[in-house]
């Protein structure tokens, strides 16, 4: 068990670790330490301890506040960029997808089980049977989050059926619905026609409509939620990578980044906003912005794994 500490005494063992602290520093430090929860900002300073995931939490040598507070409020600003991207995204699926399934499958075939496949593919099937046999299939999963988001719903829209005790057509219903439960109707979705057009439309190529696009999409709600929850996201290693659209891979050729960098989900989603926009203005900002401070740019580029 351990004892809960003051804002001086984390001082003091910050500085008995090596931090370097002067006067001036400590007063703005212990403000840091009061609005930020230790373990949060620890994601930023473990960086600079000499072999943290092994115990060793001295910082190393010459190490000051400023090291690891630049990249902390880096990704402020960086999360409301990304949540700027993936807002423009969200909102552009939403349409387009209501619009032509309701052009083609009418305004409540969403709601009807035998629209969607049990499973995405085969082999996730197997895979969720054996090792999770009692486990509710995907499908299952995805209309109870319907039922619920639908049912708790306080957009006007959705209460003006509710209260009416009629279905929720399509155009009403992405309004309540978030990018996750979107992200997941279209990778379970049966309507090749309407998946293939709306895919197409967001800049995805030949096959890739159904090879890539499902899984890019789902990774960038992902990196949607990763920032509404404060994540970190500098050095951080996205374990579900995100698949690279040949748009992208185009665009951002000359860019270098490791597999698991936020880097690569970055990539992906200023490809897709761009291509939305029929400009690079979203890119040429966000990417402006990344490679500012090259220590911070280093740490988005190249994820770093800690134990």
């Amino acid at each position: 068990m351990k004892d809960p500490k003051t804002l001086d005494e984390m001082i003091g063992i910050f500085e008995e670790r090596g931090l370097a602290l002067d006067d001036k520093d400590i007063d703005s430090f212990r403000t840091v330490l009061y609005d930020c929860n230790y373990y949060r900002l620890s994601g930023y300073f473990r960086a600079f301890q000499v072999d943290p995931s092994h115990g060793d939490n001295r910082f190393v040598e010459g190490t000051c506040v400023d090291d690891f507070l630049t990249p902390y409020l880096m990704d402020e600003r960086l999360r409301s960029l990304v949540f700027e991207g993936t807002s423009r995204l969200e909102r552009t699926i939403g349409a387009r997808f209501s619009y032509l399934l309701a052009q083609n499958d009418g305004a409540y075939s969403y709601i009807d089980e035998n629209s969607y496949n049990e499973y995405r593919t085969v082999s996730d099937k197997n895979a969720a049977l054996s090792q999770f046999p009692s486990r509710q299939s995907p499908r299952s999963q995805l209309f109870n989050e319907l039922c619920r988001w639908l049912s708790q719903s306080k957009e006007v829209c959705i209460r003006h059926y509710r209260r009416r005790n009629q279905p929720v057509p399509i155009w009403a219903a992405v309004e309540a619905i978030p990018f996750g439960t979107l992200s997941k109707m279209l990778s379970l979705h049966k309507n090749t026609q309407v998946l293939r057009e709306l895919y197409k439309s967001l800049g995805f190529r030949g096959r890739e409509w159904r090879t890539c696009a499902p899984s890019a999409i789902q990774s960038m709600s992902y990196l949607r939620n990763m920032c509404a929850h404060h994540s970190r996201l500098w050095k951080r290693e996205i374990i579900s990578a995100p698949p690279m659209p040949q748009g992208a891979q185009h665009q951002f050729s000359s860019m270098e980044f490791s597999d698991k960098s936020v880097a690569k989900s970055l990539v992906v989603l200023s490809y897709l906003v761009d291509y939305i926009a029929g400009d690079e203005e979203y890119s040429l900002r966000l990417w402006e912005f990344v490679n500012s401070d090259a220590s911070y740019s280093d740490g988005i580029h190249h994820a770093a794994h800690w134990e």
